[in-house]
Parts: structure tokens; sequence; C-alpha cells
């Protein structure tokens, strides 16, 4: 009896023909499958090939709300870039049916790296600032195809808008909700840190802490709780006002050592940082004047903050003027540090002996 042999190197899909009539070459159907080249004489013999799997999400992280807005099921990846040196996919993403934002599109570039299993978000655009079409100005008729890395330069054409290219080390103008500003992006931009520390915990009264807390800590002048180290570019510690050991004014007379706080950077270069802490499930932030001269009163400030174990996450915070202590002279010393007792942080837990970076 004769033997047929068929092979694949035309590589092409015939659907039109009788299976019994299709030319040597071409196949009926496939599915999860390639076509490979052996050492053997049968070149272009079908291999099979490994499906897919999910590995992240995306989301539109609204920081207004601090809520993780989905996108709709109608959004689409319209190109990629595979960095197989680092590790990472890049990809553009095209949803033509968000719920924020006047134009209803959502147009995103983010990464993912399989090491790190991290996302990052360099680019989100919801409007120009026309309330039509988006920043990014993605159609989903007009395929990203043509695309490059340069060193950090990820350079991207789609044949509708002019030639373009990010940096993927940078942080971009974040996008408007309602008029209110949102910070997509964790990645790590050093014009925008405020703070750096390294995490250190604590067994205070009963309770474990964990953070950042060098500022009026309870004793003195033998004192419990004081954890953390400021890390460059805030390593710089401002003294609070006053000499010697505190004594709170109200209710049940205690001793506190007024300690310091670490002068902030960039935009948060006129604060200092007394403490950043986690206790019995809250998160508290103590903020001072970087000139040492106390309490800088109602401070709103909001964020991410990276850890240098790859975690991310968000923070916000709200603070109110503490209360007056009188110091070893005497001297009634008035709010010495704006305290918020219920700040949001989002996305991960502090853990000892990672160094946290604060961003705003």
């Amino acid at each position: 009896m004769g033997k047929t042999q068929r092979n694949f190197v035309r590589g092409r899909m015939n659907k039109s023909l009788d299976e019994r009539l299709v030319p040597n070459g071409e196949y009926v159907d496939a599915l999860n499958i390639r076509l490979g080249s052996t050492e053997a004489s049968e070149v272009g013999s079908v291999e099979n090939s490994v499906g897919n799997t999910q590995l992240t999400a995306l989301f539109f992280p609204d920081n207004a709300t601090l809520l993780n807005v989905n996108l709709s099921n109608q959004a689409r990846t319209i190109g990629a870039y595979e960095d197989g040196a680092n590790e990472t996919l890049y990809w553009f993403v095209h949803d033509p049916a968000f719920t924020l934002g006047d134009t209803g599109k959502c147009d995103m570039i983010v990464s993912f790296n399989t090491l790190t299993a991290l996302i990052n978000y360099h680019v989100i655009s919801i409007d120009d600032g026309g309330g039509v079409i988006t920043t990014l100005n993605f159609n989903p008729e007009n395929l990203i195809t043509g695309i490059n890395f340069v060193g950090r330069l990820l350079f991207f054409t789609d044949n509708l808008n002019p030639p373009r290219f990010i940096n993927v080390d940078s942080n971009y103008p974040n996008p408007l909700v309602n008029g209110s500003p949102v910070n997509p992006t964790i990645v790590a931009d050093p014009t925008r840190i405020a703070w750096s520390f390294t995490a250190q915990t604590a067994y205070v009264f009963g309770t474990t802490q964990i953070g950042f807390h060098q500022s009026t800590t309870a004793g003195c002048p033998v004192t419990v709780g004081e954890i953390g180290i400021g890390e460059t570019p805030t390593t710089n510690q401002i003294p609070l006002p006053g000499a010697g050991c505190y004594t709170s004014t109200g209710g049940v007379a205690a001793s506190y050592t007024k300690g310091y706080a670490i002068a902030g950077v960039n935009g948060a270069s006129q604060y200092a940082l007394g403490m950043f802490l986690v206790s019995g499930g809250g998160t508290t932030i103590g903020i001072t004047n970087a000139s040492g001269s106390g309490s800088p009163g109602t401070v709103t400030l909001q964020g991410t903050i990276n850890g240098s174990d790859g975690s991310s996450g968000t923070w916000s915070c709200s603070t109110t003027i503490t209360d007056n202590f009188i110091d070893a002279n005497g001297d009634t010393i008035t709010a010495p540090e704006s305290i918020d007792n219920a700040v949001n942080l989002n996305g991960l837990t502090l853990i000892n002996n990672v160094t946290y970076t604060l961003y705003l």
C-alpha cells in the first residue's frame, strides 16, 4: 500500500475545498498550532503551540475616589511590543466606551514585567482638553504596528497620528476626571519624590507599629516607638521646636520626646515628615514645617508609594493641627505638627526593613 505524506510548507488554511482535495502544503483547520522545522525530512511539520494565560487586568486608577475603575468590555489592544531583554511587554489599549470623562474614551500605554509581575501605567489619556478625543487619540481601525525601543524610548506610529515616543522611565501629565487630577502611574520619577524612609517595627503599649516615627514619641528622656530611617534624598533632620522633653497640656499629663522630622524634596520641600505609621489597623501621618517652626496647619496631599520590594500603591491625607505641649523651659509649644490618623493607604502593606518612597 502506498504511503501518503503531507506537509504544510505553504502555511495556508483552505476551507473552500473538500478535505480530500486540499493541495499539499495547505490545511483545513487549525487550533493552537504553529509550523515548525526539524532536522528530519518533514520540513514544515505542524507542532502544538502553548495557549494563552491571563497574567493581569487593567483598570483606570481614579485617585479622586481611590477606586479602580474597570474598562468596558469593548476595550481592545491595538498594538504590542516585547522587550525580551528586560522581560517586559508593552501594549497600547483603546476603550471606546469608557464611563468617565467627556469623551467616553480611554487610551493607555502600559507595560507588564514578567519577573516582578508589576504593571506600569505609563500614559493614560481620557481627554485632550476639548472633550472630543483623547490626547493619544487611538483608533481601533489604525493598529499600531510600527514600534521600536531605543534606549529607554518607546517609539510608535499608527498611520493616523504623527509618529510619537515616550520615555518609559518618566511620568506624564495626569488626566482630569470632572476637573479633579488623578495620578495613575507608578513609574519611579525622581522629580516627584516627597519623602523616602526605611520602615521599622516596634511594640508600643501592646500594639505593633510599623513604618517611620521620629516625632513626639512616647516617653522622655527614655522614649519608646522611635522607628524608621530617612533615606536619600530625604535624610535632613529638622528638630521640632522647643527644648528638652514635651509635656502634654490636655487630659493626663504625659511626657514625649520631641524628636525630628525629615525634610521633604520637590513638591514637599516646604514640609518635613515626622511619622508615616501603621498601628492598630490605621495609618497616621505627621507633618511639620521644614523651617522647624512647627505645624503647617491643614495639609492635603495625595500621590503614590513604591516599595523597594516591588510593591506599589496610593496614599492621601488631610492633616489637622494637634494639641499644644509644654517644653523643658516651661514654654508653650503651639501645635508642633499636623496629624491625620486616617490616611488612605491602598495597594500595599508596610513591611519591616523595606524602603518606601512617597510621591506627589
